[in-house]
């Protein structure tokens, strides 16, 4: 097997069981044994093993001396914790790509905010999924700031399950599809503060319209604790 391969086989599993995680399928303190996961994926150990660290790597799970791998409790205060840093180093992106972004990628981003919102239109979780990652994951590029990049989308890699199941059930994809439109207007015209109030906006869990977003994801979270 391929190193990528490997790393394919790791990702689909890593996001199989986050389901399962957030589903109450595996409840907090149970142990994810490698043996039965690599029977049920019908993989060798080492994708499970793989797949594991980026568990524990996105806090959904963690490893205890000499025992294994288990799912993590999780807090909602800490998954509070969690968006909250991720719209102030988003905002900071945004800001930075507004004066450095290259005229090539502005075009660009201009055209993945348009794919969001066609993709939204269309009800496709999965096209929307991957053009609202590239959209984001381009402005942590145009920022020209290695250091912030990495920490931005090691810090949306840890939000996704919440913010993929939430969004799935709370049916937000259109509005946030237009926000990326705005998001992309302010970047292409160099408006840097601007751009990162949209952005925080667009992530800031505390705004008044995320009331039901909010609601859900306490309940989410309560079932993943349960």
């Amino acid at each position: 097997m391929s190193q990528d391969e490997s790393v394919s086989q790791a990702e689909r599993i890593s996001r199989a069981i986050e389901a399962d995680i957030l589903s109450a399928a595996y409840p907090p303190g149970e142990r994810l044994d490698e043996r039965q996961l690599g029977a049920r994926f019908g993989v060798s150990r080492t994708p499970v093993r793989e797949a594991l660290n980026r568990l524990v790597a996105d806090g959904l799970a963690e490893h205890r001396a000499r025992q294994g791998v288990f799912v993590a409790r999780i807090s909602l205060a800490s998954v509070f914790e969690l968006f909250e840093m991720l719209a102030v180093m988003e905002s900071a992106s945004a800001r930075l790509a507004a004066r450095r972004m290259k005229a090539d990628d502005v075009q660009r981003l201009l055209q993945l905010a348009d794919e969001t919102v066609l993709a939204a239109a269309s009800d496709d979780a999965t096209v929307y999924t991957s053009a609202n990652t590239r959209f984001h994951e381009l402005i942590y590029t145009g920022s020209c700031n290695r250091l912030l990049e990495e920490s931005a989308k090691q810090l949306r890699r840890r939000a996704a399950p919440y913010r993929e199941h939430i969004h799935r059930v709370a049916g937000r994809r259109s509005a946030t599809a237009q926000e990326h439109v705005a998001i992309a207007a302010a970047i292409r015209a160099g408006e840097g503060q601007l751009a990162a109030d949209l952005m925080f906006q667009h992530l800031d869990i505390h705004r008044p319209e995320f009331a039901d977003y909010v609601f859900i994801l306490s309940r989410t979270v309560e079932n993943v604790m349960a």
